[in-house]
C-alpha cells in the first residue's frame, strides 16, 4: 500500500523554479532515503508533504486520497510526523513538556506534570535516552535534545515519519538508536523518509534511494542494486574518487617543522596529556567517537577554556589564554555549531565576513569607523571566491543553506591569513559537493602553508582528507596513523578499542605497545 505519492509536483519562487515535475512514492513498511546536494529540493519537496508549502501545480497523495487545504496541524493529526537538524523545542519547559507539546493530556482541564512525566518514560526509553522527564530541555546536550525531538514525533503515532538531517548532531551510538526506531516503526508497517548527507546511513536503513539534483528526480534506486559511487555520480556528476584532493608528499612531511608544538596540555574533565605537532602544509586529524576530548582540544588551543600544558608557535612558548591572544597569533577557529558559536545568524553575510577583519577596515587602524567601500570589496571578493550563494550580501545568514553558512563561517578568517586553522567537524550537515570544495580549500590552504587541525565523526573524511591522524579515547591520544596505516578499519579499530591492535608473529592481536591481547 502507498502511504505517500508526490505526483508531477512543481514550485517556484520568486519566478525561480526550484521544483520541477517531481513525482516519487513511499510504501509502508518502507524507509526511502530522499538524497540530493543543497538547495536540490529536498526541503521544498518536505515541506509540501508536511504542510508548510502548496505545490503551483501536480498534487500530493497521502492515505490513497489528494490533500486539499494542507497544514502543518492537517498533516500531523492525520500521522505526519517531522523531525529536522533544527530544533524546535521549547529550551524552558521541561522534556516531558515537550515530548507532548500541543498536546499535553490533562485531567479536567489541569494538566499534571506527574503524568506527563510517566507518559514520557517508554517514549524517552525507545529512543535510547535514560534522563530525567523533569529535565528542563535546554540543559541536555545536542545529541539528547534531538533524540526528545524524536520522542516527541513518536508521541504521534505517525504513519509517516519524516527524518530531515535529524542524525546529524549524534554520535554512533544515539545514530543507532534513531535506526532501531526507524526499522521497528518499518516492521510495523510505518512509512519512512530518511534525508542525510552521511552515504553509509542511508544505505544502512534505507530500502530504496530517490536522488533529486537541480528539483528534479534523476533516479529511485533500490538499495542492494546500487552503491555509494552510483548515488554519488547522480547527485553531483561526479565520482567519489573525486571528492578528496590529493596529500601532502612524504618528503615534504619530514621537513616540515611543527608551527604549532603542543606537550602535555589537559583540560579538566576533558583531555590530558596532549601532544601534537602542526606543521604547515598538513592536515592533521583528531580521530576517535565523539565525546571523547577532541572538542577541548580545539577550544584550549583557541584560548576558551582553561588549560596546562606546554605550547610553542614556530619554536617560541606562547601562552593562548583567550581568543583575542589567539586571534592575535593569527591562530583561526571554526566551531562544530556554527549556528550558535561560527556566526550571528540574525545579522547579514556581509556583517559576517567583516567581522573578524574590521581592524583592517578601519582607516588608519582606528575601529571608530570602518570604511564602506573597503568592506564591500572583502566581501564582494569571499563571496565570489568562496561561491557561497546568497541573493544579496545583506541577506541575513540564518537564510543560507547549511553549506553556505559553513562557507561564509570559514571564509571570514581567510584575509586573516592564518598560521594555524582549527576546525570541528567542518562539513556536518551539508552537501557532497560543498563538502568537496570545503576539502580542496583546505588542502589549497595547506598548500600555502597553513598548519590544519580537524576533529571529525567521519571515518571515511579523515582517512581521505589527512595526512595523519591522532586518534583520541577517553581524553588522550591512543594511536596515530599515516601513510598506508591510516585506514578506515584500523582508525574504526582503535576508536572503539582504545588502543590499535596488531598482529604478532603468530597471528594474535597485540595492542601499540605490543604486549598481546588476551582473549
Amino acid at each position: 500500500m502507498t502511504v505517500l505519492s508526490v505526483e508531477q509536483v512543481s514550485k517556484s519562487f520568486a519566478g525561480n523554479r526550484v521544483l520541477r515535475e517531481v513525482s516519487f512514492g513511499v510504501e509502508a513498511g518502507e524507509v526511502l532515503a530522499l538524497v540530493g546536494e543543497n538547495g536540490a529540493g529536498k526541503s521544498t519537496v518536505l515541506s509540501l508533504v508536511t504542510g508548510l508549502l502548496t505545490p503551483d501545480s501536480g498534487r500530493v497523495v497521502y492515505g490513497g486520497e489528494p490533500v486539499r487545504a494542507w497544514s502543518p496541524h492537517r498533516a500531523r493529526a492525520a500521522g505526519i510526523s517531522s523531525v529536522h537538524q533544527e530544533l524546535s523545542l521549547n529550551p524552558h519547559q521541561s522534556v516531558a513538556e515537550n515530548v507532548f507539546l500541543g498536546a499535553w493530556p490533562s485531567r479536567r482541564g489541569l494538566v499534571r506534570a506527574r503524568d506527563l512525566a510517566a507518559r514520557a518514560r517508554p517514549l524517552l526509553e525507545r529512543v535510547g535516552l535514560d534522563i530525567d522527564p523533569h529535565t528542563r530541555a535546554g540543559r541536555l546536550p545536542l545529541g539528547p535534545q534531538q533524540l526528545v525531538e524524536l520522542a516527541k514525533a513518536l508521541a504521534n503515532e505517525p504513519r509517516l515519519l519524516i527524518l530531515d538531517e535529524a542524525t546529524s548532531a549524534l554520535d554512533e551510538d544515539q545514530v543507532q538508536a534513531v535506526f532501531r526506531v526507524v526499522r521497528e516503526l518499518r516492521d510495523q508497517g510505518s512509512a519512512v523518509i530518511f534525508v542525510s548527507h552521511r552515504m553509509a546511513e542511508l544505505f544502512a536503513v534505507s530500502d530504496r534511494l530517490t536522488v533529486l539534483k537541480d528539483g528534479e528526480v534523476m533516479a529511485t534506486r533500490v538499495r542492494d542494486r546500487t552503491d555509494h559511487d552510483d548515488i554519488v555520480r547522480l547527485m553531483v556528476g561526479r565520482e567519489l574518487s573525486d571528492l578528496f584532493p590529493g596529500k601532502a608528499g612524504e618528503p615534504a612531511a619530514a621537513q616540515a617543522r611543527p608551527r604549532l608544538r603542543v606537550r602535555g596540555l589537559t583540560v579538566p574533565r576533558g583531555c590530558s596529556g596532549i601532544d601534537l605537532d602542526l606543521a604547515p602544509g598538513r592536515i592533521l586529524g583528531l580521530g576517535g567517537l565523539q565525546g571523547q576530548g577532541q572538542r577541548e582540544v580545539l577550544r584550549a588551543l583557541f584560548g576558551l577554556v582553561r588549560h596546562t600544558g606546554q605550547v610553542e608557535l614556530e619554536g617560541r612558548p606562547c601562552r593562548i589564554g583567550s581568543p583575542r591572544e589567539a586571534i592575535r597569533r593569527r591562530i583561526a577557529y571554526v566551531p562544530e555549531d556554527r549556528k550558535t558559536e561560527g556566526l550571528h545568524v540574525a545579522q547579514s553575510v556581509r556583517a559576517n565576513l567583516a567581522l573578524t577583519n574590521l581592524r583592517g577596515l578601519a582607516p588608519a587602524r582606528r575601529l571608530t569607523t570602518v570604511s564602506r567601500g573597503a568592506e564591500a570589496r572583502l566581501v564582494d571578493e569571499l563571496i565570489a571566491s568562496m561561491q557561497i550563494k546568497v541573493s544579496s550580501p545583506g541577506q541575513e545568514a540564518r537564510r543560507l543553506s547549511g553549506g553556505n553558512q559553513q562557507k561564509v563561517a570559514l571564509a571570514k578568517w581567510l584575509p586573516a591569513e592564518p598560521r594555524v586553522l582549527l576546525l570541528a567537524e567542518p562539513t556536518r550537515g551539508i552537501d557532497v559537493g560543498t563538502k568537496r570544495e570545503i576539502y580542496h580549500l583546505l588542502r589549497r590552504l595547506a598548500d600555502a602553508g597553513t598548519a590544519v587541525l580537524v576533529t571529525s565523526g567521519d571515518t571515511m573524511e579523515l582517512v581521505g582528507l589527512c595526512d595523519e591522524v591522532a586518534v583520541m579515547y577517553e581524553g588522550t591520544i591512543v594511536e596515530r596513523l599515516s601513510g598506508a596505516a591510516l585506514t578506515e578499519e584500523r582508525l574504526v579499530r582503535a576508536s572503539v578499542m582504545g588502543a590499535a591492535q596488531h598482529p604478532d608473529t603468530d597471528g594474535r592481536p597485540t595492542d601499540a605497545a605490543g604486549s598481546v591481547a588476551r582473549a
